[in-house]
C-alpha cells in the first residue's frame, strides 16, 4: 500500500489530498513519524524520523496522530480482497503482503491481469492506492513493489532478473541499511551488479551467514514459500517514546510494568501463550539495544513476564544512561501453555487462571486502566 497510514487519512477527510501530512502525534512531542504524504516527503520526510526534526523541515505539514483501530480495519479490508484471489496470502505488515497466484490462472486469467484487477479493486472499494511487484519469487517481487512506487505496477519476467538487478542501487536490496551500505561502497560496491560481480568467498570472510545471503540476494535467488495467513499474530509488543529522556531507573521499571501488563491483556484475549520475552531500549543519542530470554514455560500471566522483563532490564540498564524508548515484546506464540503443575499443588496454576480471567472482566467493563498493577501506577499513561 502506497503511504498506507496517511492513504486512510485522506479518504476520511479528502480536504488532506495533495497536502504535506505526517501520521505521528504532536509536533511539539518526541515521537517519531509513523507515515508521511508524498507530498511530505518531498522536503526529506521519512518513517522513523523524529517528529520534532520533521516540523523543522515542513513547518506547514499537517501533524495527525492517527488512529491504530482505523488503520487496522483498513488493513482488513485490503487482506480479505486480496484472499479472494488466492489461498496463500502471506502478511508482512499491516500494508504489505505476499500474494501467490501460481495455479490461480483458470480463475482470474493471466498473472498481469489478476495483479491489475487486485489493484483497481483496491482503489474502487476503498480508495486506496497500491503497487505491485511480480515475480519468480519474493525478493524479486518486494524491490519491484518499491521500485514502482506510487500506484505503480511492475512485472520483472523470467530471465530479466539480472538486467533489471544490476543497476539498481545496493540500498534497494532488502536487509541492506545505511551500515550495511557504507561497508559496502569501502569496498566500492555501489550498484547491485557490483554486488554480484564478489565472489561467494569474499564475502563469506567479510560477512560470515549475511555474505551468503548477500550473494544469493544480488543474483535474485529465493526459495522462501509464500506462507498463508493465520489468524495468530506473530509477536505481540508495546513501546512508548518519553516526552523527556529518563535516567530514573523506578520510573523505567514502572512503564515496562505497564507495558507487559498492556502485551498480556493482549495474548489473554488471544487466547496465546508467549515462549519468549524481548526488552528494548533507545538511548538519547538513538542508539538501540535489545535482550530477550526464553521462558521456561510459555505464559500469558503478568507476574511472570514482568519478573522476566525487569530481569532483562536491570543487567542491561546502565545507571545514569538517558533512555529515550522503551519496548516490551513477546514472541514464540502458541496456542498452549504446556504447563506442568506441582506434584502438591495442583490448583496454583488454576488460581492464577481465575485471578487474570477477573482482572480481564474488570477492564473490559470499566476500562484497561480501572485495574493496574502497584508497579504500573507511577506515570501518567495514555
Amino acid at each position: 500500500m502506497d503511504a498506507f497510514f496517511v492513504s486512510v487519512e485522506e479518504v476520511l477527510d479528502p480536504s488532506l489530498k495533495g497536502k504535506p501530512v505526517i501520521v505521528g502525534g504532536n509536533p511539539d512531542s518526541r515521537g517519531v513519524v509513523a507515515a508521511a504524504s508524498y507530498a511530505a516527503r518531498k522536503y526529506g520526510i521519512h518513517s522513523a524520523m523524529p517528529i520534532a526534526k520533521a516540523k523543522k523541515l515542513c513547518p506547514h505539514a499537517i501533524f495527525l496522530r492517527g488512529s491504530h483501530g482505523r488503520y487496522r480495519e483498513y488493513s482488513e479490508k485490503v487482506f480479505e480482497i486480496l484472499k479472494r484471489y488466492s489461498p496463500l496470502v502471506e502478511p508482512m505488515s499491516l500494508d504489505e503482503a505476499f500474494v501467490d497466484l501460481t495455479g490461480c490462472e483458470r480463475l482470474h486469467g493471466p498473472v498481469l491481469k489478476a495483479a491489475e484487477e487486485i489493484r483497481n479493486e483496491i482503489l474502487e472499494v476503498l480508495g486506496l492506492n497500491a503497487s505491485i511487484g511480480i515475480a519468480s519469487n519474493k525478493l524479486l517481487a518486494k524491490i519491484a513493489s518499491a521500485y514502482c512506487k506510487p500506484n505503480g505496477m511492475l512485472w520483472i519476467t523470467s530471465g530479466m532478473e539480472q538486467k533489471f538487478l544490476a543497476p539498481l542501487p545496493i540500498r534497494r536490496v532488502p536487509g541492506i541499511g545505511p551500515k550495511g551500505e557504507a561497508g559496502l561502497k569501502r569496498m566500492g560496491v555501489k550498484s547491485v551488479g557490483d554486488l554480484a560481480r564478489l565472489p561467494l568467498e569474499l564475502l563469506e570472510e567479510t560477512y560470515g551467514k549475511w555474505g551468503t545471503s548477500l550473494y544469493r540476494k544480488a543474483r535474485g535467488i529465493s526459495d522462501s514459500p509464500v506462507i498463508s495467513e493465520t489468524d495468530d499474530p506473530r509477536s505481540i509488543s508495546r513501546e512508548t517514546t518519553f516526552e523527556t529522556d529518563s535516567t530514573d531507573p523506578l520510573f523505567l521499571e514502572s512503564t515496562l510494568s505497564y507495558l507487559t501488563e498492556k502485551v498480556a491483556g493482549q495474548l489473554r484475549e488471544n487466547k496465546l501463550f508467549a515462549s519468549t520475552v524481548a526488552l528494548k531500549l533507545r538511548y538519547s543519542d538513538f542508539q538501540t539495544v535489545t535482550r530477550s530470554k526464553t521462558l521456561d514455560m510459555p505464559s500469558a500471566e503478568d507476574h511472570i513476564l514482568f519478573k522476566t522483563g525487569v530481569g532483562l532490564f536491570r543487567n542491561l540498564f546502565t545507571c545514569g544512561a538517558q533512555v529515550r524508548l522503551i519496548g516490551f515484546t513477546c514472541t514464540s506464540l502458541t496456542p498452549h501453555p504446556h504447563r506442568q503443575e506441582e506434584l502438591f499443588d495442583d490448583k496454583d496454576g488454576q488460581s492464577w487462571d481465575s485471578l487474570y480471567q477477573g482482572i480481564d472482566q474488570i477492564r473490559h467493563k470499566y476500562g484497561f486502566k480501572s485495574l493496574l498493577r502497584a508497579t504500573s501506577r507511577g506515570g501518567n499513561w495514555k
